[in-house]
């Protein structure tokens, strides 16, 4: 029997509602390309761009808990974070950019969100080259934990300050999804269906990589035991 079976068969029915609501359901939102259907990348751009947020927020519980504690599990579940923020936040600049060709004629404006969004793909994937570049495991276990601590400040600075102080073209799309302006149904979808869909699949990713992590663990202690009998 597989543990948490019953959850992962739930988040499949329920990513699947979501995207049948997005395609099928919802009809189309005034004020956006393609008669209106180009809004609909909302499902699916929206949650990535959340979840690739949540990821900086998760790793730094899991730093904090490894400088704490020095507990090597917290310091693997922080790279898990960064690693799935660096997925989804790929995720959100593709959904992105063809959001950004199908509104304003281009694939890449260097509008301020666009920016944001890269600079904090550098700093996800500026974690995954530091950690790899050193070998040591305690050494890299603490480093790792610094700048992910050290990273979330300039990442919420880029997500949720520079944005709303700077002209950007997504003022219109975000006042459309905050004020309701997408129609009716526009927000019942993303908040109750496609929201909490990708948040079971990030959760479902994680506890994937560390059981991958575990196995990885046990593949190390079974060579040293198998080493050391050798030596016997």
């Amino acid at each position: 029997m597989i543990k948490g079976l019953w959850w992962k068969i739930l988040v499949g029915v329920w990513m699947s509602a979501a995207i049948y609501c997005a395609f099928i359901v919802v009809g189309p939102a005034q004020g956006f390309s393609m008669n209106g259907e180009g809004a609909k990348i909302i499902f699916f751009h929206v949650p990535s761009a959340w979840l690739a947020t949540l990821s900086y927020v998760v790793a730094a519980f899991y730093a904090i808990q490894y400088l704490m504690r020095h507990n090597i599990e917290s310091d693997e579940k922080c790279a898990t974070s960064m690693e799935l923020g660096l997925v989804f936040g790929i995720c959100a600049t593709i959904t992105g950019s063809i959001f950004s060709r199908n509104e304003w004629g281009k694939y890449w404006s260097f509008d301020p969100r666009q920016t944001s969004i890269l600079v904090i793909l550098l700093l996800f994937t500026a974690y995954l080259v530091l950690r790899n570049s050193i070998t040591e495991p305690r050494k890299r276990a603490i480093i790792s934990s610094v700048y992910a601590l050290a990273a979330l400040p300039p990442a919420m600075f880029l997500i949720w300050v520079v944005p709303r102080v700077v002209e950007s073209l997504h003022q219109f799309a975000n006042q459309a999804v905050v004020g309701g302006g997408l129609g009716g149904s526009y927000r019942p979808v993303l908040y109750f269906l496609s929201l909490p869909a990708f948040l079971g699949l990030f959760i479902w990713m994680f506890q994937l990589r560390m059981q991958y992590y575990k196995l990885y663990l046990l593949n190390q202690k079974m060579k040293a035991e198998k080493k050391q009998c050798n030596l016997k």
